[in-house]
């Protein structure tokens, strides 16, 4: 069995597609104060901003997004996997959304499991509109964990995904999560949101078991993205992906 022990875990604390070139992050798949007014000046460049963007919500997010920093020791423990992440810090991938002119929007998601989809063939980020008129700070940082993974989906300019794919956006799921718990302590407990306790919560914890061997992370990938390849050219699968279609 192969045992991922390069780096001490830091003690601090889908794109599945489907015929219409449709990504989804899902759940099936995997008291708080508001926060203060969105700075817009990572929102914007030189020579193209996120203007189109109207809605005060996605607002917000993309503003957490771009200020939102990964710990550079949970970085090198998940690059110990193997994995190459889509980004390295959250205005990198603001930046990418802007220059791609990527869309991002509410819409009408197929169940309410699914949180996000990255659909290819218009290129737009799709946040489920369950979360469009929240007001819940913590449902505010989960859209924008999810607007990261699916950015990470859309980097690749493809439809298609593999075990491998999904392991490096799932990554910037676990690095983010971690980041924001850490900038907003405990603004996830407690919360029955689906988006948090069955999305975005699910794999810092798993990502960052104590487990050398990721058991619990090897058998959720399984569940939900066993039916994939591997990897493919530019995704090239690691030991973890291998695990996932063998063991």
């Amino acid at each position: 069995m192969i045992r991922i022990t390069p780096y001490k875990i830091p003690s601090y604390s889908r794109k599945s597609s489907d015929d219409k070139g449709h990504v989804s992050f899902s759940s099936n798949q995997i008291g708080v104060s508001k926060f203060s007014p969105v700075n817009l000046s990572l929102l914007k460049t030189q020579d193209s901003s996120l203007s189109w963007v109207k809605d005060a919500n996605l607002l917000s997010s993309l503003d957490s997004l771009a200020h939102l920093n990964f710990d550079e020791k949970d970085v090198k423990y998940v690059q110990s996997m193997g994995v190459v992440l889509p980004f390295l810090s959250g205005q990198e991938a603001v930046k990418f959304i802007k220059d791609s002119n990527i869309r991002v929007k509410f819409a009408t998601l197929p169940t309410v499991n699914t949180h996000a989809q990255y659909d290819f063939e218009n290129n737009d980020i799709l946040i489920n509109d369950l979360y469009k008129d929240t007001n819940n700070p913590a449902e505010i940082l989960a859209i924008s964990e999810a607007i990261l993974h699916e950015a990470g989906h859309a980097k690749d300019k493809d439809g298609a995904s593999t075990v491998q794919e999904e392991i490096e956006c799932l990554s910037l799921n676990a690095l983010s999560h971690r980041a924001l718990s850490k900038k907003h302590p405990n603004i996830f407990e407690n919360q029955n949101s689906l988006i948090i306790k069955d999305g975005v919560c699910v794999y810092a914890d798993l990502f960052f078991d104590e487990d050398p061997s990721k058991v619990r992370l090897v058998k959720r990938l399984q569940q939900k993205y066993g039916q994939l390849p591997a990897g493919d050219f530019k995704h090239p699968p690691t030991g973890l992906a291998y695990r996932v279609k063998n063991s």
